[in-house]
């Protein structure tokens, strides 16, 4: 025997020893199967993260139903506290805070749905035209319930980029049910719904 088959004896007669790999056959479309290896880290770490996530699923799911804090709003009618329901509201109620003198600020006119550019969901609408409107938001009232009615709103200003007047409302009065808009903004509103018929 010379040198190089020696050497070719001796490098096929030694054994590779490698670390046993966990090797799973999954069923691949097409009906074909292909072999994947997992290691131990990948067999810890998948459960981890599914148990992680079903966690988070169900801790949020629990914190907005059974443990939620709903903001109570209250209306004041001849001294007595009430929840406001839509169909209930009355001329003379008092929505929100009971203090007048806790909001420097205060608007009149028809509420309605819409800020502008961003800014406010709803808006009051005054005489004197549009410039006039005061945009509003509010985390103490629910806006929504007041919508096409004439209020009182009390709150404190805030700085707005686009907005005239930007209002976070703390109080909420009504003056009148289902009021008539402005003359301005009926003219404004009479005009957009021709433009929208006109386009059909």
């Amino acid at each position: 025997m010379n040198d190089s088959t020696m050497q070719k004896v001796k490098f096929t007669d030694v054994e590779q020893v490698q670390p046993p790999v966990n090797e799973t056959v999954v069923p691949v479309s097409g009906g074909g199967r292909a072999m994947i290896q997992s290691s131990p880290i990948a067999r810890i770490f998948l459960p981890v993260a599914i148990f992680a996530v079903l966690a988070g699923v169900g801790t949020g799911y629990l914190l907005s139903t059974k443990l939620s804090f709903p903001t109570k709003q209250s209306a004041t009618q001849g001294g007595k506290t009430t929840t406001p329901v839509a169909q209930s509201i009355k001329v003379g109620d008092t929505f929100g805070s009971k203090d007048d003198s806790t909001f420097k600020d205060s608007a009149e006119g028809v509420l309605l749905v819409g800020g502008v550019n961003g800014e406010g969901s709803y808006h009051v609408v005054r005489e004197g035209g549009e410039s006039q409107n005061v945009y509003l938001t509010s985390s103490v009232v629910d806006l929504g319930l007041f919508v096409n009615h004439k209020v009182t709103v009390r709150g404190e200003t805030f700085k707005a980029q686009k907005a005239g007047w930007l209002m976070d409302v703390g109080q909420v009065k009504i003056l009148e049910l289902n009021a008539q808009l402005p003359a301005w903004a009926q003219k404004a509103l009479e005009k957009q719904e021709k433009s929208a018929g006109g386009s059909q």
